[in-house]
């Protein structure tokens, strides 16, 4: 597998995807933080702590493990794409799964960035051995739920109020890919 790819998107522009680097960091949790406004769609108590800390993760990552790529569109990163082995590869009866968290900024959203950067993913996740991929997505992220569904991963369940935010209670739907 190529680890930079090019693809035009719908609207004319070309887009990189390729592997974070260190400097890269800035950029990723801005793209993260993009996201924290819409609330019910990204916790950010996983992402986003500093500038440091999240230079010093993307330089120690494993490849063969983990997957941190960006979407470069004119030299802006615009979406970031995570996927990590499950339980840190810690359980045997997990270590076969990857789990995906994608991140598009919404004024690139719709011309084509999502489902590149699933098809990355996806040919990443065959490629490191992996026998599955995984997406907690919650209900009021109809998008992603589409995109996610049109990639080929099939809802698995739900959790049901899952999640506290902005005074309501949202559900979250566990959506599984077998590779």
């Amino acid at each position: 597998m190529e680890r930079t790819r090019k693809c035009a998107l719908k609207d004319g522009r070309t887009m990189v995807v390729r592997p974070a680097s260190p400097d890269d960091s800035s950029a990723v949790i801005d793209t993260v933080r993009s996201n924290a406004m819409e609330r019910s769609y990204v916790l950010m108590e996983h992402y986003g702590k500093d500038v440091a800390s999240e230079k010093a993760y993307i330089a120690g990552m494993n490849s063969s493990k983990e997957l941190l790529v960006v979407a470069d569109v004119d030299n802006e990163v615009v979406g970031c794409l995570a996927a990590l082995q499950a339980d840190g590869g810690r359980r045997p009866e997990t270590a076969h799964t990857a789990k995906v968290g994608l991140h598009i900024r919404e004024q690139f959203r719709g011309v084509g960035i999502g489902p590149y950067l699933l098809e990355y993913c996806i040919a990443w996740g065959r490629d490191h051995g992996f026998k599955k991929l995984e997406a907690n997505i919650f209900t009021t992220n109809q998008r992603s739920l589409n995109l996610f569904k049109k990639s080929g991963f099939v809802e698995e369940g739900v959790r049901q109020n899952r999640i506290h935010v902005g005074g309501m209670f949202i559900s979250e739907v566990l959506m599984g890919k077998v590779l």
